[in-house]
């Protein structure tokens, strides 16, 4: 009885070590620093070759860059048309009382030019600039219309800025900024002459276009977070109220019932305040995603619609929703622009068929090309 056991033990003991592997899985080597340095090894010099080659070979960020020369532009035009009855007195001549603030802030020329100018010079110049900004918006030789618009219009800002309100200080940053960038790529007149002459762009000029892209997303992201983390240490913004005092004054209060509508609810005060802070924090690190990026464009758009209407500052607000246009893709900006003129082409169309020459008057028929029209 021994020996048969002793057999078998020594039958066990001669097993294939593979059979006996079967049972207990191999070990893994623990994951090392030096192993994960290893296979990563190549990152710094891929992320410096990704880096040169966005700004090498390609201008970024043309449409909306385009978009908001526009829009920007089409704001700075309404702004001084609509103050011209009053311009003289807030910065012109008229405006000599705010001398002793102007010794203070020290504007050095030529920003400083219309400070003893007299009402023939300063009419010039204001008008000037009215003519710059609409060459701005129609894209028509910006690279010389950016910087003067720039001096003219900060010129006139600089006669009495505690008028101004944070867009006038933000489109003069942006006109900086917008001077080395390629604004009118695209939907411009320069972008017309260039393809007739045949012009081609210059590798200087495109580190400098996306170099100024990064100046003005660089400028956003930091207006929007340090206007939040300054809100989040005031006692108002800390218990949801903040929101319920600038709405509900006469200053900023320009529809009553709207403002009565809206803080109505306690609880809707306290989103919609909640709502802004959380917004412009987060909105410097929601745009490293796709979606997220979105998410951000879009809620900071509902705030600035919100404050354009509600507290009257279409201007403060337009010019910030301006710029957020850089941040919008290419693609998307195409797509809303066939849009938009399939819209107007059936408009017009539809216009043109009402129209009394379009329209036969015998025994009072239509003809019938026109019954086809109208029903397109």
């Amino acid at each position: 009885m021994a020996l048969t056991t002793t057999k078998q033990d020594q039958t066990s003991s001669h097993q294939p070590a593979s059979a006996a592997s079967t049972d207990t899985p191999e070990a893994q080597p623990a994951p090392s620093v030096s192993a994960w340095f290893r296979r990563h090894r190549n990152a710094p010099a891929n992320l410096f070759n990704w880096i040169l080659d966005w700004f090498l070979l390609n201008r970024h960020a043309d449409y909306g860059l385009a978009v908001m020369r526009i829009a920007s532009g089409t704001l700075l035009v309404g702004w001084l048309v609509f103050n011209l009855p009053i311009a003289s007195r807030i910065w012109g001549p008229g405006s000599a009382y705010w001398d002793e603030y102007r010794e203070i802030l020290g504007y050095q020329w030529p920003l400083d030019i219309l400070r003893d100018a007299g009402p023939g010079l300063f009419w010039a110049w204001y008008l000037i600039a009215i003519a710059l900004a609409v060459a701005f918006v129609l894209g028509w030789r910006t690279r010389a219309v950016t910087p003067l618009l720039f001096i003219f219009y900060t010129a006139i800002n600089a006669q009495n800025t505690p008028i101004s309100d944070g867009g006038n200080y933000f489109i003069r940053i942006m006109l900086i900024y917008l001077i080395f960038a390629d604004i009118s790529r695209r939907w411009s007149l320069d972008s017309r002459r260039r393809r007739k002459k045949g012009l081609g762009e210059t590798q200087t000029g495109t580190v400098l276009h996306n170099l100024a892209l990064v100046l003005v997303v660089g400028q956003l992201c930091l207006v929007y977070l340090e206007a939040g983390l300054y809100k989040v240490q005031g006692s108002l913004w800390q218990d949801g109220t903040a929101i319920y005092y600038p709405v509900q004054s006469e200053a900023y209060g320009v529809f009553p019932w709207l403002a009565d509508l809206l803080t109505f609810s306690s609880w809707a005060v306290v989103l919609v305040t909640y709502f802004t802070v959380i917004v412009q924090i987060a909105f410097p690190f929601l745009l490293f995603h796709r979606v997220t990026r979105r998410i951000a464009l879009v809620s900071i758009l509902a705030m600035h619609l919100g404050i354009a209407v509600v507290m009257g500052l279409p201007f403060f607000s337009g010019i910030m929703a301006s710029a957020d246009a850089v941040l919008v893709s290419g693609a998307t900006w195409v797509t809303i622009a066939a849009w938009g003129r399939a819209r107007f082409s059936g408009l017009r169309a539809r216009l043109g068929a009402k129209a009394p020459g379009k329209r036969s008057t015998t025994h009072g028929q239509h003809h019938p090309a026109d019954s086809e029209s109208v029903s397109v």
